[in-house]
């Protein structure tokens, strides 16, 4: 699935190091005081068996990008002077070898972060996880699901090879034996209800009985029981009188994914099977009917801007031309825009980094809104029949990333680019009408309803390739002014609207530091609940600024910005001391401003009339502009020494040129 990217000019590193666990025995640990008991005159091949595995261990000890301690903490010349004690400063394990197959020992590495042995076939694993709850992955190679394996290997946090593959055929009967493996229902095992809310699946087509010498099934009845559901509001209820399983799918998100683990046993004659196997699937959206939709709004609404720029000193055409320019010229191409400035040699080097020739939908619908603000159409029209062709995904949605290099496209939308791209549209249409265009943004929100909304509400965005949808928003996200018009094209509910409104209300950090959250989670990612809230996953404790003013220009085109949100801006502007991020008490992480910052803050001040707020920010976005005189770098809003420019922030400058 798509996992949404954007680039703003700020360097971000994610680095998600938890994630929730499948069951509740994937949190276990081993006790310190055993650990010390069990580290008393005990031969490291007792508790350890695997000489592979023990010189990996050595290894790592004495990394110190592998473990916590200095130079080992130990004065180790050999494994045997290891004990499990030592183990507790493990924090990653990348192996060389392709020889290890016992991982008894790691259970005493309880603060292990990471390990990866998937060029190992494991045949063997130690009771308790590695790691407990401080693990974030664990990757065991070729190991096979077997009746015997410990229930961890069902965490969410484990990865082998076998897993995702299905190695076991639930139709052949096996005299004496146990297996199992993992198994993905097709619709003629799996059934739902008309609303997509109840399911059951019938073990009549899995099991068949005893195969034969001439290859027919006698028939057996099994016997079914549950061992496992990763989901704990699935409660899922075997009926071995219908011999089938029942699942209510009511209290859980769509498009989850689920396992659940069951045994299968049955016996004739003397002939017994039993397995322990996974099924797989992935909860459907709800069938549902609106019963309260969305009052339909004009696109005159939405386009009906009254901008501070016009006849305002500070706004220079020069300076306005020189920076269009430099977009149309310098970054321009005949399938996008590129994310950030090459020279010409780079360009034309194969040593550029591939990811400089990203095109995004974010760039594109950025320059349609300038476009449309600058009432173009033709242009416009211009313009977005270039996008329609670099990025449409043909079904009223659109790739969000496109690869000039190497011409490969990701495979999935951005729920808000693709909203912005409907928000250009509908801003043109506000101001010159067009039946082409009418059809498009017809097109457009039928596509948005299917790939950037689950269960009515917005979400990130889907995967093209298995139509998997993120149970989670980025909050900058809620374009609430173009979802109005969307809803209400869309014959969308006035409830779910309301609903996305209070979750960004609710995200408020409150006056004295008057930012916002950054994510909502409408089901379990990333170790998150649904209803959670969180700042940065990926640097849990800080807000972005980007993400906060956009919430807040959102709020503003509804006439519902808060007060304070606006006077702290204000200030903060005045002074010259909007950061990059902060930390949830107020706190600047770092003390580096982007002129994104400065230009998304000239819009809200515009949104809002208020003149003082928007000169200090059009002052600061002149000032960050290259003066004539370095050739194709001229014009852009960048870094002078450094010869770097982000796309976001030029086009986010160019388009506070114009509110």
């Amino acid at each position: 699935m798509r996992k949404t990217i954007r680039l703003i000019g700020i360097l971000m590193i994610s680095i998600i190091l938890f994630s929730a666990l499948g069951m509740e025995t994937c949190s276990k640990t081993i006790d310190a005081d055993a650990i010390d008991r069990s580290s008393v005159d005990t031969s490291i091949n007792q508790w350890m068996p695997d000489k592979n595995l023990q010189e990996a261990v050595f290894s790592a000890l004495h990394d110190l990008g592998q473990s916590v301690n200095e130079n080992g903490g130990y004065d180790t010349s050999s494994v045997d002077q290891i004990t499990p004690k030592m183990l507790t400063d493990l924090r990653y394990l990348h192996v060389d070898t392709t020889n290890i197959t016992n991982l008894n020992g790691l259970q005493y590495a309880t603060k292990l972060i990471q390990a990866d042995f998937s060029n190992n076939t494991i045949t063997e694993l130690p009771t308790d996880m590695p790691g407990g709850e401080n693990l974030y992955s664990l990757n065991l190679g070729n190991y096979s699901l077997k009746a015997s394996s410990p229930d961890w290997v069902l965490s969410p946090k484990i990865t082998f090879k076998n897993l995702v593959s299905t190695y076991t055929n639930l139709n052949f009967g096996f005299t004496g034996q146990s297996i199992s493996g993992t198994y993905t229902p097709t619709d003629e095992v799996i059934s739902y209800s008309n609303d997509k809310r109840k399911a059951t699946i019938s073990f009549n087509s899995l099991f068949q009985g005893f195969k034969q010498a001439d290859g027919k099934y006698e028939i057996v009845k099994p016997s079914v029981s549950i061992k496992y559901s990763s989901n704990e509001k699935l409660t899922p209820v075997v009926d071995n009188d219908k011999n089938q399983i029942e699942l209510d799918l009511s209290q859980v998100i769509p498009t989850t994914k689920i396992q659940i683990q069951f045994s299968v046993s049955a016996s004739n004659n003397g002939s017994s099977y039993s397995t322990w196997d996974t099924l797989n699937f992935v909860v459907p959206e709800a069938v549902t009917s609106i019963s309260d939709p969305m009052a339909p709004s004009e696109a005159s609404q939405v386009s009906d801007i009254v901008p501070l720029s016009e006849n305002n000193a500070n706004v220079v055409k020069t300076r306005v031309d020189a920076l269009n320019s430099f977009m149309v010229n310098t970054m321009m191409t005949d399938t996008g825009i590129y994310s950030g400035y090459m020279s010409k040699e780079q360009k034309s080097d194969a040593n550029t980094d591939n990811d400089m020739f990203n095109q995004i939908t974010e760039s594109a619908g950025l320059y349609l809104e300038v476009l449309a603000m600058r009432g173009d159409p033709t242009a416009f029209d211009n313009y977005y029949t270039q996008v329609k062709k670099t990025f449409s995904n043909g079904d009223g949605a659109f790739y969000w990333m496109y690869n000039t290099r190497d011409k490969s496209y990701k495979q999935g939308n951005a729920s808000l680019d693709d909203l912005r791209i409907i928000r250009a549209l509908t801003m043109m249409q506000g101001k010159s009408p067009s039946s082409a265009r009418a059809t498009e943004i017809k097109n457009l929100v039928s596509g948005f309803k299917k790939y950037s909304l689950l269960n009515g509400k917005m979400i990130d965005g889907t995967s093209f390739t298995d139509g998997t949808k993120e149970p989670a928003i980025r909050l900058d996200y809620l374009d609430m002014q173009e979802l109005k018009y969307v809803y209400g094209e869309g014959g969308l509910s006035q409830k779910d609207y309301d609903d996305q409104l209070k979750i960004l209300e609710n995200a408020y950090l409150g006056d004295d530091f008057p930012w916002y959250q950054t994510y909502y989670y409408y089901g379990e990612m990333n170790g998150y609940k649904a209803g959670d809230y969180s700042t940065l996953p990926e640097a849990k404790g800080e807000v972005n600024s980007i993400d906060s003013l956009l919430v807040i220009l959102h709020f503003a085109q509804v006439g519902q910005a808060k007060p304070a949100s606006i006077n702290w801006i204000k200030s903060h502007v005045h002074n010259r001391t909007l950061y990059n991020n902060y930390y949830t008490n107020g706190t600047p992480v770092e003390k580096n401003s982007a002129a994104s910052s400065y230009a998304i803050a000239a819009m809200i001040a515009s949104t809002v009339g208020d003149k003082d707020m928007y000169n200090d920010c059009v002052k600061d976005l002149n000032d960050s502009q290259v003066p004539a005189g370095y050739g194709d770098f001229s014009g852009c809003l960048g870094d002078i020494p450094s010869k770097k420019s982000a796309t976001y922030n030029n086009l986010t400058g160019l388009l506070a040129y114009y509110y």
